[in-house]
């Protein structure tokens, strides 16, 4: 009788001790998108927090990806200065200030994850958390 107790225990609790790993995120905390190229960026989320990271990228990607109009565009890290994000309803829309002193506005999906290394081990942030990024050489 107290085999098959112990038995019907173990069926009950292993989907609960099997699923202890994903309780913890994704991947290792040590783990993070790696781009081929290599940016710095700060970032200022919606309390003011400051993060300095370097290896950042969205995605792994280093460019912005938004709509505008019917169309997608892709801006490369390397022609932005900053991005200010502003939620209006479901929309992210962001303000994409370039290197040659434009700008231009997208509509961003604030699924989407900006990751990066800080002196502390890694950082990550939905990009609908950010209030701005400021991208350095």
């Amino acid at each position: 009788m107290k085999k098959g107790y112990g038995y019907v225990l173990g069926i009950l609790f292993l989907p609960f001790i099997l699923g202890m790993g994903s309780m913890t995120g994704s991947g290792t905390p040590d783990k993070i998108p790696v781009a081929e190229k290599k940016f710095n960026a700060t970032f200022i989320d919606q309390m003011d927090i400051i993060t300095t990271c370097t290896d950042v990228s969205i995605e792994g990607k280093t460019y912005i990806e938004g709509r505008k109009g019917k169309g997608v565009y892709t801006i490369p890290f390397e022609e932005i200065e900053s991005v200010t994000f502003l939620s209006k309803g479901d929309e992210l829309r962001v303000r994409v200030r370039l290197r040659n002193e434009s700008a231009d506005e997208l509509i961003l999906d604030a699924d989407r994850k900006a990751y990066g290394r800080t002196g502390h081990g890694t950082f990550q942030i939905g990009l609908g958390d950010i209030k701005k990024m400021i991208l350095k050489n």
